[in-house]
């Protein structure tokens, strides 16, 4: 994905945030401009029209009906949000609570952020090695695991991150790639990685991104060139689970309908078109879905399904059973030259 999406986690942990002093009611003023800035970015953008006009419909009924009034701002964005995904479950498209991420996002639209933002920000993501938390090699097995829990980066330090994991990894016959609990991000990163499974100068049409206005739709295809050594003929197992959303699960769906990857763990969340965030007011953000992500040469994608395993198990089993699936064939592959 080209746009940044929304990591679930961010959703869950915003809207919950503490206040020291009692939340004041939002204003019907307040309230109205806020639904106006929903509703205007929904016309614009969702790539969906007819699903974008129910959206429109249902939030001016309910404005009509009073049903925003006397609410406070965090109470304001549960309520918008459960509004609109009883219309259509998309569960991208999320208003959330949060004054620290609202301020710094306004500052970014303003270009009034601080050289102290930025430092803040890096060191955060360094902090988190850009969602990458472990390498772990086992010789006997010549397999690679890769835990990769943070959501997915696009910044250059990122992507070295993910070279050195992937280098330690290269002469590995087996790679499991374990993006369980990772709630999105970029779906640049998942384009890296996959580059790492194909050989140089076989890129691969990767995803395809539909725009309400299709002039704007975006191919998207596994990146030319990577640094370090190759691995097309390594077996690639990604592990996920129900809290795998976004731009990890389209690293999933890709390489699963590539068929160059054995997906093992639970359906994955279902959330499969691309967005950005935009401040509202009252310290609310919505993340705003613009960009519907499908297979090549189709419009199927996961939205509101998931990524179907090949290898269903509780999120919980699936190292167990990749782990599992390489040693039997490695024990057969031993029996079969005795």
């Amino acid at each position: 994905m080209g746009l940044l999406s929304l990591p679930l986690f961010m959703s869950a942990q915003t809207q919950t945030a503490a206040t020291k002093e009692a939340p004041a009611v939002v204003s019907k003023e307040a309230t109205h401009e806020i639904l106006e800035k929903i509703s205007h970015g929904l016309d614009e953008s969702y790539p969906f029209p007819d699903i974008s006009k129910k959206y429109i419909a249902t939030l001016k009924s309910q404005e009509a009906k009073k049903a925003y009034q006397d609410l406070t701002a965090e109470q304001l964005a549960k309520k918008i949000t459960k509004d609109l995904r009883d219309v259509h479950k998309d569960v991208h498209l999320t208003i959330f609570f949060s004054k620290d991420y609202f301020d710094r996002l306004t500052r970014t639209v303003t270009n009034t952020s601080t050289p102290e933002d930025a430092k803040k920000e890096l060191e955060k993501q360094r902090q988190n090695n850009y969602g990458f938390d472990a390498v772990e090699l086992n010789r006997k097995t010549s397999t690679a695991y890769i835990k990769i829990s943070g959501g997915f980066h696009g910044d250059q330090e990122a992507f070295e991150m993910a070279a050195s994991a992937m280098n330690m990894a290269a002469y590995s016959k087996n790679i499991i790639i374990d993006i369980r609990d990772n709630g999105g991000g970029t779906g640049m990163m998942g384009r890296f990685l996959a580059g790492y499974f194909f050989n140089a100068g076989d890129e691969r049409y990767y995803l395809h991104g539909y725009h309400k206005d299709r002039k704007n739709d975006i191919q998207e295809w596994t990146y030319p060139f990577v640094p370090g050594k190759r691995m097309p003929d390594s077996k690639l197992y990604i592990l996920v689970n129900k809290r795998t959303a976004s731009a990890t699960e389209g690293f999933a769906f890709a390489m699963q309908k590539m068929h160059r990857a054995t997906v093992i763990g639970d359906t994955t969340a279902g959330a499969g078109i691309a967005g950005t965030m935009i401040p509202l007011k009252e310290n609310l953000v919505v993340f705003l879905p613009v960009k519907m992500v499908a297979a090549p040469g189709s419009e199927e994608g996961w939205e509101g399904i998931g990524v179907i395993p090949d290898v269903p198990v509780k999120g919980d089993d699936a190292r167990t059973e990749a782990e599992s699936i390489i040693k039997k064939e490695q024990d057969e592959a031993t029996a079969k030259t005795k």
